[in-house]
């Protein structure tokens, strides 16, 4: 092998090397492979709990159901709403979003009146189900559910 090519290997070994290790201890899963993938880094100890947060939202009719986070449900995926999760209970507004987006991609399905952050927590003894609990983090009811449009200042 010449001189350029070992040269050249070996900075894109560097170059991807400080790309992870950064993307490690600073990135989220937005910047993956170079971000962390959270639900990947951690083990959960024996009488720990393992949380599962999702969306649901209580249709016009009053149904409660699962939004589906996927790209062909709503565009978005699970791993997407746990990163932002704080920043969607510091800001329950934001779940206008989702309203929107089950609308548009889907307009057979019923209209979200209310959408919730939630977390299906299992709660783990000796390394063994103890229990589960659904917790409510966040609600937003939805501006005109028939309808649903974009919040001002989002796109």
């Amino acid at each position: 092998m010449s001189r350029a090519s070992y040269a050249w290997r070996l900075t894109l070994l560097l170059v991807g090397s400080v790309a992870l290790l950064l993307g490690t201890l600073v990135g989220s899963d937005r910047e993956w492979p170079f971000g962390s993938m959270g639900q990947y880094a951690f083990s959960v100890p024996d009488d720990g709990q393992v949380n599962s947060p999702g969306v649901e939202a209580v249709t016009v009719d009053g149904d409660t159901v699962r939004v589906p986070l996927t790209p062909g449900g709503v565009g978005l995926r699970r791993a997407e709403i746990e990163d932002q999760a704080k920043l969607i209970q510091a800001d329950p507004a934001r779940l206008q979003d989702i309203a929107v987006a089950a609308a548009r991609r889907h307009p057979e399905w019923p209209r979200y009146r209310e959408v919730r952050l939630v977390d299906d927590v299992t709660h783990l003894h000796d390394g063994r189900v103890a229990g589960t609990t659904h917790e409510v983090l966040a609600t937003w009811t939805v501006v005109d559910p028939l309808d649903p449009q974009p919040l001002a200042g989002t796109p």
